[in-house]
């Protein structure tokens, strides 16, 4: 019995004590990489860009295979895309590299866990750089990725399978840039990226692709509150360049897909509206009372300073000058103000408002001489 007591105290000191160290080898192989990070973003040369972005993935790829590297932030890495599916069993990790000719390359990093084995799976995307039309209705693998940053993920079910929706961008080349929804579905641990569960026009489409132009920027994010996808409608710029998507821009419509237990249903031309502000706000004040500060609700309105019926001195304000304080403090009453009032709709001019200015309209009367 004694001897079965002191290896469990033994296993209980130890667990501690190995969780601290690796969190340890974590943090000093984040700073590894961080170092890393920073010679690659300030690299000129594509060739030492590739060298120093082989060195990256490499021991990237090394520390997510450490034991507790799934939960880790890598908060260091500002530059590089870390996001975590809502149901907490999917990591996904892209970054890219941008060379003198202004393309772009993209790299990532799958991680997966599994939780019946109690292990996580790493999984390396290699890009085969293709065109995204060739492949819209294509499903590719971590053999042949297309190559994209997501910066956001939507779980969803269907058929007691769990269906991951990213959205990504591809910066793509000098003209045109592209928005994305794509669907990670896993097949054991392989990752595959394309499945029919968005309504197009002409059917069903495995991912949905947004080509727009350079000068423009689209907005495409997951509206938690509406529970839809929400996304800028795309037109082009005049009729006759309909076929040419680099010309195609926002035009302030705004389109969506909802998920409907089945598939991503497309509604055109939704009216996306910010929520409805709270008609109040607090204000903080010092009560005296309480020696403290407290927060008074107040009604958010705005008090318009022109009207007769407005708390603030009537609408009648008047500036108060040093010279008037000091007539006001003698007992007589403040001399007028020199300046002249100016009515908005009696303006000689095309400016609607108060002429800042220290000429008169008035012509001078010459004087007679005296004979």
């Amino acid at each position: 019995m004694r001897y079965i007591i002191t290896l469990i105290v033994l296993l209980s000191i130890s667990f501690p004590i190995f969780g601290q160290k690796n969190l340890a080898q974590l943090r000093e192989k984040e700073e590894e990489l961080s170092k890393l990070l920073t010679q690659l973003r300030t690299a000129k040369e594509d060739e030492k860009i590739n060298l120093l972005n082989k060195e990256f993935k490499t021991a990237f790829g090394k520390a997510l295979n450490m034991d507790g590297a799934f939960d880790y932030p890598f908060a260091a890495l500002t530059s590089v895309g870390k996001i975590y599916s809502d149901d907490k069993l999917v990591r996904v990790i892209t970054w890219n590299i941008q060379y003198k000719d202004l393309m772009h390359n993209y790299f990532s990093f799958i991680m997966k866990k599994d939780e019946r084995r109690d292990r996580i799976h790493v999984i390396e995307l290699n890009r085969e750089k293709q065109h995204f039309g060739m492949i819209q209705e294509e499903t590719v693998t971590h053999e042949n990725w297309y190559g994209a940053l997501y910066y956001d993920i939507i779980d969803v079910q269907r058929r007691n399978r769990t269906y991951y929706t990213l959205l990504g961008y591809d910066a793509n080349d000098q003209r045109s840039s592209i928005k994305l929804i794509d669907v990670l579905y896993f097949t054991g641990k392989i990752p595959n990226f394309g499945y029919p569960l968005f309504e197009v026009k002409n059917g069903r489409a495995k991912r949905v692709i947004f080509e727009h132009s350079n000068k423009a920027t689209m907005s495409l994010r997951f509206d938690v509150e509406r529970d839809k996808i929400v996304f800028d409608h795309l037109t082009p710029e005049s009729p006759g360049l309909k076929e040419f998507r680099e010309f195609y821009v926002p035009d302030m419509s705004y389109d969506a897909y909802e998920w409907d237990g089945k598939q991503w249903i497309l509604h055109e031309d939704i009216i996306a509206v910010n929520k409805e502000v709270s008609n109040t706000v607090d204000l903080k004040a010092y009560d005296k009372e309480l020696d403290s500060v407290v927060s008074v609700p107040t009604k958010s309105t705005w008090i318009n300073p022109e009207d007769p019926n407005s708390p603030i001195d009537g609408g009648r304000h008047q500036a108060v000058t040093p010279d008037d304080l000091k007539q006001e403090q003698k007992g007589k009453k403040p001399k007028k103000s020199n300046i002249e009032k100016v009515s908005p709709n009696k303006s000689k001019s095309n400016h609607q408002g108060v002429s800042f200015s220290n000429l008169n309209d008035k012509k001078k009367k010459r004087k007679r001489k005296r004979k």
